[in-house]
């Protein structure tokens, strides 16, 4: 598990000085993960894998296929639940296929919640 320090309200949470939870922060895919894990807790991998395939379709204007979900199955099965995992953001039960957010400091989860609204927003 990654650095871990006490929040203002005595929370455990990842440590902001640990540079592994910026190389987390930087693929868009674990951004938009940890977004819908914080808006809702925990969901299973399956429910992920298919949010995160309408998400791309839609940012695409493509019609999101089986093996764009398996992909993005494989993907955060084998890369950014196990990165995540490990520096402390989330929680990855892989016999019940569940994943939740950890406890993260209010500044992290405006962070992320602000990164991905600004990806949202049409490019000029």
């Amino acid at each position: 598990m990654g650095n871990r320090t006490k929040s203002a309200s005595g929370r455990c949470v990842p440590a902001l000085s640990d540079d592994r939870l910026y190389r987390a922060l930087a693929a868009r895919p674990r951004r938009r993960l940890l977004y819908l894990l914080l808006e809702r807790g925990e969901r299973s991998v399956e429910e992920l894998a298919t949010l995160l395939t309408g998400w791309e379709a839609t940012e695409t204007g493509t019609m999101g296929a089986v093996a764009d979900r398996d992909r993005i199955r494989t993907t955060l099965d084998h890369i950014h639940l196990p990165l995540l995992t490990d520096v402390g953001l989330v929680v990855y039960d892989r016999q019940r296929g569940t994943v939740e957010a950890e406890p993260v400091d209010p500044f992290l989860e405006e962070l992320i919640e602000r990164g991905v609204d600004a990806e949202s927003q049409p490019q000029p």
